[in-house]
């Protein structure tokens, strides 16, 4: 009878250690096939995005300016007052204009104005290490053309506004009519620009008792560079992301790392500094981040 008790439990622990086992595999088979359908739906996925991106390179033009790169954000009015209009009037040059009016100097009865701005560089796109010089340029008329005005810029080095070691220190005299004021700031442009930034200041040099309005329709820094500037077309639904550029003639085959996001339906450029095209016949071929390419030939 004991025997015979005995010899049951152990069926019955065999049989629960069957159960045990089944189940256990039932819970891997049911894992693997939904991480098998996961995977396949994902593959799906990427595979329609991929066969649905179509993006095309237009154009590859060497360039030795940069963008303008203008404030975003209002000036600060040192000296007078902001009568009308915005920073963003500023940013381009379109007849919409801020204006601002010459307010009495501290402890003294003639007028003057001094305002500065922030102006924030790509150094992602343009890295300092290509970079040759820096451009500061003003769009703008004065109803008193009899004063000197400046474009100035924070020197770091110095901790002070300064345009020292400007191609130009002597100012400019304004018009009634708009018109370009351009400084250039040759090889000491490094002592005025720091993790990107270079911050800029106009004003006049000398206090008079005319209170003037200065109209601002333009106002904004851009770098020298030796670099490229690649033309793309987006006709996809799809935002595509290009990752890397390639440069190929006969004896180059040069890859360059990319950062450029384009909407659907869009078109676009990407400046890049440090490429150079080559002379003669050349391939440029951008790689998207869905692994397609758009392929240019300069022939």
């Amino acid at each position: 009878m004991l025997e015979a008790i005995i010899r049951s439990l152990r069926l019955s622990k065999r049989g629960i250690s069957t159960v045990i086992v089944v189940m256990l595999s039932l819970v891997l088979v049911v894992i693997v096939v939904a991480n098998v359908v996961l995977w396949s739906f994902q593959m799906n996925q990427y595979d329609w995005e991929r066969m649905q991106e179509k993006i095309a390179l237009t154009n590859a033009t060497h360039v030795t300016r940069s963008p303008w790169f203008t404030s975003q954000s209002e000036y600060t009015t040192n000296i007078g007052n902001r009568m009308n209009g915005t920073y963003t009037y500023t940013q381009t040059v379109d007849g919409n204009y801020e204006t601002f009016r010459e307010e009495s100097a501290p402890s003294n009865e003639s007028f003057a104005l001094d305002i500065a701005g922030v102006f924030i560089l790509d150094l992602s796109n343009y890295p300092m290490v290509y970079i040759r010089t820096v451009e500061m340029q003003i769009r703008y008329r004065a109803n008193d053309s009899l004063e000197n005005w400046h474009l100035k810029a924070y020197n770091w080095t110095k901790g002070e506004y300064s345009n020292v070691g400007f191609n130009s220190t002597l100012g400019d005299a304004p018009s009634i009519e708009f018109k370009y004021y351009t400084v250039n700031l040759t090889n000491a442009w490094q002592s005025y620009v720091r993790n990107g930034v270079i911050r800029m200041k106009f004003c006049d040099n000398d206090t008079d008792t005319y209170q003037s309005l200065i109209h601002i329709d333009f106002l904004g820094v851009r770098l020298v560079i030796d670099g490229v500037r690649f033309s793309f077309e987006n006709s996809s639904s799809l935002t595509t992301h290009v990752v890397s550029i390639w440069v190929i003639n006969t004896t180059l085959h040069k890859r360059y790392d990319a950062n450029f996001f384009l909407n659907s339906g869009a078109k676009g450029n990407y400046f890049r500094a440090g490429i150079t095209l080559p002379s003669g016949n050349f391939t440029v071929k951008a790689t998207t981040e869905r692994g397609n390419t758009a392929l240019l030939k300069s022939d």
